[in-house]
């Protein structure tokens, strides 16, 4: 009778499988957490403009009700050092936009799309961007929803 030494082929097949499987299953948790780290990422960025504008805005008050339009690609409006209350709050507006729309230190946001509304004195911030995650790109609005993530800044004076 021949005593057996050494490994067969089917043993190191069986191993090769349970060391694919578990670095496949390692790979899976490494990507999901950078996905959940870009996410995090991107909602920090949001807070982060969120809370830049909103206190330079809340000097400016005026007396009727107010929204945002997207600013066209052609640049910020100027402003120098006299320019009036209005002019100003246009300029801050178009300086902020950019800021979403462009990697300026903040992290880039994919596709993003913001209101800001004020009504009898408060400004209201609603924002949403694409998800890196998300397939393909999802219908833009101001509210997040399926593909898209959104922050909501409540009114403040």
């Amino acid at each position: 009778m021949l005593r057996q030494q050494g490994v067969t082929l089917v043993e190191v097949l069986v191993t090769l499988l349970i060391l694919k499987v578990g670095l496949l299953t390692v790979l899976a948790a490494q990507l999901q957490a950078l996905r959940l780290t870009t996410d995090a990422l991107q909602t920090t960025t949001a807070v982060a403009l969120a809370r830049d504008i909103l206190p330079q805005l809340s000097s400016f008050h005026t007396a009727t009700d107010t929204a945002l339009d997207i600013l066209p690609e052609t640049g910020m409006p100027p402003c120098a050092s006299g320019c009036v209350d209005g002019d100003y709050r246009q300029h801050l507006l178009a300086r902020w936009q950019q800021q979403w729309l462009t990697d300026s230190g903040y992290g880039l946001l994919l596709a993003p799309e913001f209101c800001l509304q004020q009504q009898a004195g408060h400004i209201r911030l609603q924002a949403s961007w694409q998800q890196r995650s998300a397939l393909s790109l999802a219908s833009q609005h101001c509210g997040g929803g399926p593909g898209r993530t959104g922050l909501q800044v409540p009114a403040m004076e």
